[in-house]
């Protein structure tokens, strides 16, 4: 039973990437619960932790759509624990103030209940991301 557990929560987290690709953000809320928490690095847009999706949404994505133009997410593997999914991405955009690109590897690691993400939580190359930014 596990192992279909996995599967699903992958498949979540894989539709949650497309959604973002489509600018869906109806889809997004309908994968995370109401309470969801961000931790997101500390000196990147949105960094700290956000809770609830609508706070995501003011903190984070709006910022990064504010502020950085062809931002592309690219997950590269997921890895699958019970109700614990990890994704392997790079990270890419370009800073809207100094037209600096950048590009990263990532992690994100998505924490399941009830076939909802409660908890996210990001890693980025954070000396890499601010480097773009800075004039």
């Amino acid at each position: 039973m596990p192992r279909q557990t996995e599967k699903t929560n992958t498949e979540r987290v894989q539709k949650l990437y497309d959604s973002f690709a489509e600018r869906d953000m109806e889809a997004i809320r309908n994968i995370m619960d109401p309470d969801v928490e961000l931790h997101e690095p500390q000196g990147i847009a949105g960094g700290g932790t956000q809770h609830g999706f609508d706070e995501i949404v003011e903190n984070v994505f709006s910022r990064i759509g504010t502020e950085w133009e062809d931002v592309s997410v690219v997950p590269e593997r997921y890895v699958s624990d019970g109700d614990t999914v990890v994704v392997l991405l790079t990270w890419s955009g370009t800073n809207t103030k100094t037209g600096r690109s950048v590009e990263y590897p990532g992690a994100h690691v998505f924490d399941f209940e009830s076939g909802m993400i409660v908890q996210w939580t990001s890693y980025a190359d954070t000396a890499l991301f601010n480097a773009a930014r800075e004039d």
